[in-house]
């Protein structure tokens, strides 16, 4: 646990196997939780006794320590697992945009956002029945990895439900929540212009890129994402979902922005050394991640497919299905 900015505290739970998670304390007489972290025994036990801390310490001060909610910034289960016990624990307010609530308020809605989408179109010309049975081993691997890795839990019902574009008053103080799709559709994030802070989920991380990859992910809502958080007046310090603090936010999303346009660049000039007979996305793979583990290899399957989707959508390039295989060519 440790102040990041004044008053407001960091909890970072850590676990194996799993990302670290940050969670965030705006601490004051009508204070607020942001992301709820894992729903399993030992982060929850370790994030109550961090929290405990900042509690006695505030005490200690005489100053007045009041948390009354808990707000998530998106519906993926390392952010809302949580959410059931820490509210009963602490007697909070669960306080959700209604596509978050939507998302995460039981096991139809949360297994529909990892159903696929098309995206399978542009790796392979699918056999159905070969497809079918593929999904549905993949779906019940990812269900039993949500559920064992970050403890999921669900939530049928929130306390209050806001708008994806409103203001609340935290402490007395207003901020900004406003919708930031990319990562995931639901997404927000939270903006204090006079303090400068934004509190940004999964979609900038100090690190210059964060996952992006079906079904939920979207280039062109990243980018925009990316823009708006660009143009946000005073920004001086992004709290990330994961990871360290950004204290130099303009440099940091400059940056993400360049590594954007470096891998559309590298799908690019792929598809256009093969720009005569076309190449397939496992050559666009070979191309760009030669000699690689095979876990790179599929994170970098991810965002080569969403890059081919938003290629496709320009009108940059095109898609041929030739002798069975799906082939990318300039438009």
């Amino acid at each position: 646990m440790r102040e990041v900015y004044p008053e407001i505290f960091l909890i970072e739970e850590k676990g194996r196997f799993r990302p670290s998670d940050n969670i965030y304390i705006l601490a004051g007489n009508d204070g607020i939780i942001f992301d709820a972290g894992y729903g399993y025994q030992k982060a929850l036990k370790f994030f109550l006794k961090e929290f405990k801390k900042i509690e006695s310490s505030f005490k200690k001060q005489r100053k007045e320590f009041k948390i009354t909610r808990i707000i998530v910034s998106h519906g993926h289960s390392d952010h809302f697992s949580g959410l059931n016990f820490v509210s009963k624990a602490l007697g909070l307010k669960i306080v959700l945009t209604e596509n978050v609530a939507k998302t995460i308020k039981d096991k139809v809605s949360f297994e529909t956002t990892f159903r696929g989408d098309d995206y399978e179109d542009y790796l392979r010309v699918r056999n159905e029945f070969i497809q079918k049975i593929w999904n549905g081993l993949r779906h019940i691997g990812t269900l039993l990895f949500f559920r064992s890795i970050h403890g999921l839990s669900y939530l049928d019902q929130p306390d209050e439900i806001v708008d994806n574009n409103s203001v609340i008053l935290i402490n007395s103080e207003p901020w900004k929540i406003f919708p930031s799709p990319g990562h995931s559709p639901e997404h927000i994030s939270l903006y204090n212009e006079e303090k400068g802070v934004l509190f940004s989920g999964d979609n900038v991380l100090k690190m210059r890129s964060t996952w992006l990859g079906p079904p939920e992910s979207n280039l062109t809502d990243y980018i925009e994402t990316i823009k708006k958080m660009q143009s946000l007046p005073n920004l001086k310090l992004i709290l990330p979902a994961h990871g360290e603090t950004i204290e130099n936010p303009k440099e940091t999303i400059a940056a993400i922005m360049e590594r954007m346009n470096e891998r559309q660049a590298q799908v690019l000039d792929a598809i256009k050394n093969y720009s005569e007979k076309g190449v397939s996305p496992d050559q666009i793979l070979d191309i760009i991640y030669p000699k690689t583990r095979r876990f790179t290899r599929i994170i970098g399957r991810d965002w080569v497919v969403l890059t081919l989707k938003f290629l496709e959508e320009k009108g940059i390039i095109r898609r041929e299905i030739v002798k069975k295989k799906i082939l990318f060519f300039l438009a």
